[in-house]
């Protein structure tokens, strides 16, 4: 049986090859991330931006947006070919953008120093990754937040539907799925708000919410768990 190790590895593997293959490529931001920076980021200013940094930045379409909109946009991934879709996406919208800016998550740890940002947002890929690994990268979301920085993400929930096609690998970790959203994409880890609650508990919780969408023409749903916490000062 494959360790927890092997699995994250195969699972990093899977999107390389996802982006290879031309697949999971984004090219608008999601609705709650405009919402969320617009609403709780101060506007940029002339005497000082605002730093983010998009956790599991992909194929670069929120770094896009935050970069049109005057914010210091950075990106770590975990699969080198979304980092250099994601340079060349941005050589068209910002010639001199700081290639430094866009780095390649080394293990568990964000590549970049204590204190660099003003915001993390996370739009479905803490995730992507085991249990037994989440707490060492909030912990490294924490470490490269300011004091009074924030923390946005949305990742799914315990309570998707879609869980039924599944198949319990560990604490809250699922693969093996058969159909539904999640076929063929991995092992990755669903949340309860108990967990949330716990893992976040050294940051002072802004807000916790259940996102869901329901058919009512019976074509499924999803379920989702939305935070905002913020590092103390």
């Amino acid at each position: 049986m494959p360790s927890s190790a092997d699995r994250i590895d195969d699972n990093r593997s899977l999107w390389e090859e996802r982006y290879r293959h031309g697949e999971a490529i984004l090219r608008y931001p999601f609705d709650a991330v405009v919402t969320f920076v617009f609403q709780k980021l101060r506007r940029p200013v002339s005497d000082r931006a605002i730093s983010v940094l998009d956790f599991g930045c992909g194929t670069g379409n929120h770094l896009r947006f935050l970069i049109e909109n005057g914010y210091e946009a950075y990106g770590v991934d975990v699969a080198p070919t979304a980092l250099q879709l994601t340079r060349e996406m941005l050589a068209t919208v910002r010639p001199d953008y700081p290639q430094e800016r866009l780095a390649l998550m080394d293990g568990n740890r964000i590549p970049f120093p204590n204190a660099t940002f003003d915001a993390v947002i996370d739009r479905s890929s803490l995730g992507q990754n085991r249990q037994s690994s989440i707490r060492a990268l909030i912990e490294e979301m924490q470490r490269v937040l300011k004091p009074g920085g924030r923390y946005f993400g949305i990742n799914f929930s315990k309570r998707h539907p879609d869980l039924r096609f599944g198949e319990l690998v560990g604490d809250g970790d699922y693969g093996n799925f058969t159909a539904g959203v999640f076929k063929g994409l991995g092992t990755r880890h669903f949340f309860s708000v108990e967990e949330i609650r716990d893992l976040f508990a050294s940051f002072c919780i802004d807000d916790i919410r259940l996102l869901t969408e329901e058919s009512v023409m019976g074509k499924g749903g999803i379920v989702q768990i939305m935070v905002e916490v913020t590092k103390p000062q």
